[in-house]
């Protein structure tokens, strides 16, 4: 009997000890990281590589050229690991990728080509929900892609550019996805909801210009010049040639000189930047100040030569960003129409009032109702393309 009560004895007390190791802080899990940077480096080297032929038709599939297939089905069940690590990383709030800002022009970016392979493959498998019918997880993924582009940051200008290429992608996909979706009220409703959390935390192509200042500026020394010249060109500076004649004549008192006319010229691109925006006019003046250092060049000023090969054209950065928040305005603009039509049985005879506008323009969008749907024109047009856009949405 004695045996048997301490056998009763151990066995409670050894259930007891484990219940209160399970339960210790020490053996908890760790917290998921808090720099979703983390999360997107494990997804680049967790989905399947794949030949030229598969990328191909991911992208494909991703722009809508093609219909899901079982290959490429299989191939994007094979990059769920990498496709839940995207997810988890967009939630995160703080994205620091850990750049070596140190070395300047020569910094590598190889995040920025993985996150739009990543990009891709979150693209085909949104249509291949779609496909399904699970319209919901589709939306989902779109609202990723939007996250996913705010972490890119505005920091440089091929970051900012990449940023807006992954809005674009989510914004195309979010376009399709209305035309196929049931006319669900809550969901639209919850779709404006989102797209109004993500993009409170707008980015601008104006941080850029700090960057992109104070780098040149820390290339403009008399001993990093001819490194800063095979940058701009791409290749070592050959001997003999025209470049290599410049880099002969320069001394300190023509570093200054050029210096100075490169501050000048981006005080004067921040003052422009710094307007409330005028999408035209900021163009306009914008076009006007990248031709400045060339045509001073041709006048035979010297001091303008080295912003003449590194100033940027904001003129048509602005376009592109332009482009690309109007093309936001446009779906947000049509969300209210489906809710709208949603609430009504409906669509509205006429532009409902306080929608978001065309930047272009800086006005509302031009309304037109189709026989399968309508149409948001841009009033103002798009001048480093010479195109007026217009955005189609159609409505089952």
């Amino acid at each position: 009997m004695k045996t048997i009560t301490n056998n009763k004895l151990t066995t409670t007390t050894c259930i007891t000890l484990m219940l209160l190791i399970l339960t210790s802080p020490v053996f908890a899990y760790p917290p998921d990281p808090d720099n979703a940077a983390l999360l997107y480096y494990q997804a680049y080297i967790a989905y399947e590589k794949s030949d030229d032929t598969m990328q191909e038709m991911v992208s494909d599939l991703s722009r809508d050229k093609i219909e899901p297939n079982e290959r490429i089905r299989k191939y994007i069940e094979n990059c769920r690991g990498a496709i839940n690590l995207a997810v988890a990383a967009a939630e995160v709030p703080n994205c620091n990728w850990g750049l070596k800002y140190s070395d300047g022009f020569e910094m590598l970016l190889s995040h920025l080509a993985q996150t739009r392979k990543l990009a891709f493959i979150i693209g085909a498998e949104t249509r291949i929900l779609a496909a399904d019918g699970d319209y919901q997880k589709a939306l989902d993924r779109c609202l990723t892609l939007h996250k996913m582009s705010k972490h890119m940051g505005d920091e440089t200008i091929i970051s900012m550019l990449v940023a807006m290429s992954l809005s674009k992608v989510a914004d195309n996909h979010i376009q399709y996805l209305l035309a196929e979706t049931p006319q669900d009220l809550k969901t639209l409703t919850w779709l404006k909801s989102q797209l109004a959390i993500i993009e409170s935390k707008p980015l601008s192509s104006r941080p850029t210009t700090k960057y992109e200042r104070e780098l040149s500026l820390e290339h403009m020394q008399l001993d990093k010049l001819k490194k800063l010249i095979e940058i701009v060109l791409g290749e070592p500076v050959k001997p003999g040639s025209k470049e290599a004649e410049q880099l002969r004549n320069v001394d300190q008192t023509v570093i200054d000189k050029n210096r100075a006319y490169y501050i000048k010229h981006m005080d004067t691109l921040q003052t422009i930047l710094s307007t409330p925006m005028n999408y035209e006019k900021v163009y306009t003046e914008l076009n006007k100040l990248n031709k400045q250092p060339h045509k001073d060049l041709a006048e035979n000023n010297t001091d303008a030569y080295l912003t003449s090969i590194i100033s940027p054209d904001f003129n048509r950065i602005i376009s592109v960003e332009t482009r690309d928040k109007t093309l936001n305005n446009a779906v947000r603009a049509a969300i209210e129409i489906y809710i709208q039509k949603a609430k009504t049985g409906q669509l509205p005879e006429t532009l409902p009032e306080g929608l978001p506008k065309d930047l272009f323009s800086g006005k509302d969008f031009r309304y037109e109702k189709t026989a399968d749907g309508f149409i948001l024109r841009c009033r103002g047009k798009d001048l480093d393309k010479n195109e007026t856009y217009q955005y189609e949405f159609k409505v089952k």
